[in-house]
């Protein structure tokens, strides 16, 4: 008889267990069914050469996506990118030029939008409509880019923890790379690999890659002329060995003109100390970053901008 009564439980509670699996699976497909993938992005048009993207700054953790935990996901936010981001854009309109925008809100825990698709979600498709969604919205503005102005730029703006509190700009070149001599650096496979390949190919003042990483109106020495220390520029061209470098990740290689296009791409990773840390020196970063991008696309966008 007890044998019977403890069958009897535990069909119950299988078939209890069963049923709240089953409405948890009915909830899920139903959300995505439903959701405004809007919610999670925000995209403004622009009436300069310019796109500025954050991916790593979003905050939202809806419970219905699966949190990122294959090997090698990183899930750590760049704290206050997105804030600046928004902080640049307003400093810009404040000098009468918009910039396109494309702002991710969706926390890193649950995707990451500077992956492939195959590696930015850990095998949880749920999230496929929207990294299609923030994908096409870049993709949609960099060809408006190139049909009205011939050529632009793509920012992408991180932040990292590495120890040499320093802005690193990236081109898809690795550190090794930057330390090579000029006349190697300068060479046509390295501008190939590069992520600013066009505006090489397409000036008038014959630029060498050098010039664009580390020369005197290189993003990077502008960067240092307004005290914010930056590598690749004309003070520190190269991290040494043994320094932790970004390099540039899947929008830069996408967004960038390596492969097609006239819009080139930087990726822009900004330490803690002096930047982010505070309120105050976040709108002074934003405010000198926004004059140098104006200097920067005056130079070699857009020479009336």
């Amino acid at each position: 008889m007890k044998n019977i009564i403890k069958l009897f439980l535990f069909i119950i509670i299988g078939c209890s267990k069963s049923n709240r699996n089953t409405e948890h699976v009915d909830y899920i497909e139903q959300t995505i069914l439903t959701q405004n993938w809007d919610d999670f992005i925000e995209y403004r048009h622009g009436n300069i050469p310019l796109i500025i993207i954050s991916v790593h700054g979003g905050k939202l953790i809806p419970d219905w996506i699966e949190t990122r935990t294959c090997q090698d996901a990183s899930i750590v936010t760049d704290l206050h990118t997105k804030e600046i981001a928004l902080k640049i854009e307003s400093h810009l309109k404040s000098m009468g030029f918009s910039p396109y925008i494309v702002l991710n809100n969706l926390h890193r825990k649950k995707l990451d939008l500077n992956r492939t698709l195959k590696k930015s979600n850990c095998g949880d498709m749920t999230t496929e409509i929207y990294w299609n969604l923030f994908h096409d919205k870049v993709d949609n503005f960099r060809n408006e880019i190139q049909n009205q102005f011939g050529s632009g730029l793509v920012i992408d703006i991180h932040g990292h923890s590495h120890k040499e509190q320093r802005i690193e700009l990236g081109y898809l070149l690795s550190s090794s790379e930057l330390r090579m001599d000029s006349l190697k650096i300068n060479g046509s496979y390295f501008k190939n690999e590069s992520s600013v390949k066009s505006l090489l190919d397409n000036n008038s003042d014959n630029l060498k890659l050098t010039d664009l990483l580390s020369g005197q109106f290189s993003m990077g020495s502008l960067l240092t002329e307004n005290n914010y220390a930056s590598v690749p520029s004309k003070d520190f061209i190269a991290p040494e060995e043994g320094e932790l470098y970004f390099s540039g990740g899947y929008n830069t290689e996408v967004y960038g003109s390596k492969y097609v296009g006239t819009v080139d791409a930087i990726q822009v990773e900004l330490n803690m100390n002096g930047i982010r840390d505070t309120d105050e020196n976040r709108s002074a970063f934003s405010e000198s970053f926004a004059d140098v991008i104006v200097s920067y696309l005056r130079s070699y966008y857009i020479s009336d901008l």
